[in-house]
């Protein structure tokens, strides 16, 4: 339609001459003659602007193009509801902006999409990787805090999709499916913790088809059948101790299964459930911490609001400031509580302020503040509660030290929980002394040491690298030790990448691989072009999915052109396969001719995997098609049917009409 309205802008000046006209004078024009020349000189004169704007914020020109469409379009719908006294230029600005935002975070989401079975392992080797996983899985999906963990479950463990995830919830099936990626990031960072080195991508491939599995076909009727016959407060402790045997001997098939299942039924329930409502004169609060605020009656929330309602980004922080250290302590609460009712979660300005507040109110009460902690939740609440741990630690280090070691503090010894508060405490105290933090640090055991040692030193490790290093190095060897190296690694090559790889050369084997992935990683981030050139210049195949995955965000064809210029290893494949993937969810059209480009073999194959696996989620009859196309037949039957069955849960009519006029057979 915007090509039509720019032709027809052209033709009208031919014709006419509209000259004086205010703006909201051509949108009357045009409201009482649609088909006159009004709209196309309101076009002339905004477009420049608009596409700009578009231009500007998409560094995009198609999607230029088209928020430009979509301006107009909505200029033409809500022409009869425009103020007369707002300016169009004013009124076209801010709508560009909304859109053009709109299309950032759209394309920020579809760059998240969950990679199932994007590398060729994941593809060959879900036997293997099912193996290492099937001790430690169930105990790492318990780690995750609740709403995560239902996320994990209800995907991968009971196969819904993401619209059937997202209904219950009463989210749109985007938002169910980043928040299903994040949470299975956090899952493959905890078993990292637990020495088990994994993908995202492996994870969603293997878990749907391995997590579980039929129970024995006799069992339920065995279940039902005793139950039913026997009665109900004695029955049931003679049905346990009459199949106490047999159920031990099937612990490890169901066990974890029958309680993920169960914790599956509950979590849903509970985010279904809605909030009750609040007892007359209570309100509710962000988390135990804040409750034990003191309130007061004279808070006024239109003062805040009217903050945030200020349009000059700059002005509204520095408000926003202002108002954090003039506000009384007493009327905090209030405050948090608006700030949780009137902003959205993922707000920044709500957290710095919400930040500030809490420390505020915790360096002017500690005593009430180190009681909130004692009933704090860390995995549920929003960071709250570290905001008061962290003014703590700044005031009192030592004392918070020994709050987190006390034995009564259970909570602290959980292995995520205990990283991230040790590294709270950690990081205020090295900003004061770091050489005690360190020491206190090195007294610490599993988690907590990691943590600490990366709140101390990777402090450090972002001013002076080398210091940082230094110090890593006198620390006893282990696991936590090999963590902080990678950290540091990882900094230093944010600025002196040449340097920091030079120093990761000379580790430990048992650190050396992961430091140098880490600062390769760090490098190609901002720099991927160099760090390939690195690459060329010291050959290791096992590094180039690390760059590849970087440089194939900003520039797929360079990538995919350097990955094919190198010698033929699984490592090559797995990388062609993910910058397809990037390619594809991009510009479909090039990567698609790209492929077609090359000759029949191995390189072809991995490049077809990546496009499909990426193509499924937005257009699966395009993907079972180039899956089809594969040569290897091993490859083209587990992609053709992966494929298959994630078109067939999303569309299962289409799907299997598809599959009967191409005479595809399912599960060959």
């Amino acid at each position: 339609m915007l090509h039509f309205l720019v032709r027809f802008s052209y033709k009208a000046t031919i014709s006419f001459k509209i000259v004086d006209i205010s703006d909201h004078q051509l949108l009357q024009k045009h409201l009482r003659n649609p088909s006159g020349p009004a709209l196309a000189e309101l076009v002339d004169r905004h477009l420049p602007l608009i596409h700009s704007v578009a231009r500007r914020i998409t560094t995009n020109d198609e999607a230029a193009r088209d928020i430009s469409q979509i301006v107009f379009l909505r200029l033409v719908k809500k022409a009869s509801k425009l103020s007369k006294s707002l300016p169009l230029t004013a009124w076209c600005h801010r709508e560009t902006h909304s859109a053009s935002v709109d299309y950032v975070r759209s394309e920020v989401r579809r760059q998240k999409r969950e990679k199932t079975a994007a590398e060729l392992d994941a593809m060959k080797t879900s036997s293997e990787s099912w193996d290492q996983l099937t001790p430690e899985i169930d105990g790492a999906i318990d780690e995750l805090c609740e709403s995560d963990r239902a996320l994990v479950l209800l995907r991968f463990y009971d196969n819904k999709t993401f619209p059937e995830i997202a209904r219950p919830l009463g989210i749109n099936h985007d938002t169910a499916r980043m928040r299903t990626n994040r949470a299975l990031e956090k899952l493959r960072v905890i078993l990292g913790k637990r020495g088990i080195t994994t993908t995202t991508a492996l994870l969603a491939s293997t878990l749907p088809t391995n997590a579980v599995s039929s129970a024995p076909a006799s069992l339920a009727t065995s279940i039902t059948s005793s139950l039913q016959s026997i009665g109900a407060a004695t029955g049931a402790f003679a049905f346990v101790k009459s199949h106490l045997l047999a159920l031990g001997s099937l612990s490890i098939g169901i066990a974890a299964v029958t309680t993920q299942q169960i914790k599956i039924n509950q979590l849903t329930q509970t985010q279904r459930a809605p909030v009750p409502p609040s007892p007359e004169g209570q309100r509710s609060t962000r988390s135990l911490a804040i409750s034990k605020i003191p309130r007061t009656a004279s808070f006024s929330g239109p003062d805040l609001l009217a903050i945030f309602a200020n349009p000059d980004p700059a002005e509204r922080l520095r408000l926003l400031h202002d108002y954090s250290l003039q506000l009384s302590t007493n009327q905090i609460s209030e405050a948090l509580e608006l700030l949780r009712s009137k902003t959205p979660e993922w707000d920044s300005e709500s957290k710095i302020l919400t930040h500030l507040l809490l420390t505020r109110w915790a360096k002017a009460d500690p005593e009430a503040a180190f009681n909130s902690l004692d009933t704090a939740n860390f995995s549920l609440e929003r960071g709250h509660s570290l905001s008061i741990l962290a003014a703590l630690a700044a005031l009192d280090p030592k004392r918070t030290a020994n709050w987190l070691t006390s034995p009564t503090n259970t909570r602290a010894y959980y292995p995520i929980v205990g990283h991230v508060l040790s590294g709270t405490i950690a990081k205020e105290w090295a900003r004061q002394d770091p050489r005690a933090a360190l020491e206190w640090a090195q007294t610490l055991a599993d988690q907590q040491q990691a943590g600490a040692y990366s709140g101390v030193l990777g402090t450090i490790a972002a001013i002076d690298p080398q210091e940082a290093a230094i110090l890593a190095l006198g620390l006893k060897g282990g696991e936590a030790r090999n963590d902080i190296l990678a950290e540091i690694a990882q900094s230093w090559a944010r600025h002196s990448p040449i340097k920091a790889l030079a120093w990761t050369s000379t580790l430990p084997p048992s650190a050396k691989g992961r430091a140098t992935s880490e600062a390769l990683e760090s490098w190609s981030k901002t720099h991927p072009e160099k760090a390939a050139q690195y690459l060329d210049e010291n050959p290791n195949p096992k590094y180039l999915k690390i760059i590849a995955n970087q440089w194939s965000k900003r520039d797929p064809e360079d990538t995919a052109n350097w990955i094919a210029s190198k010698t033929e290893s699984p490592q090559r494949d797995s990388a062609l396969a993910d910058t397809l993937w990037h390619w594809t969810t991009q510009t479909p059209k090039a990567a698609t001719a790209w492929i077609e480009a090359l000759p029949a073999g191995n390189s072809r194959d991995q490049a077809i995997a990546g496009l499909a696996v990426a193509a499924v989620e937005f257009d699966p009859r395009s993907a079972l098609e180039w899956s089809l196309k594969i040569t290897t037949p091993s490859l083209r039957n587990d992609l053709s049917q992966h494929t298959f069955k994630a078109w067939s849960r999303s569309d299962p009519k289409i799907a299997q009409q598809w599959a009967n006029d191409h005479q595809f057979s399912p599960d060959n």
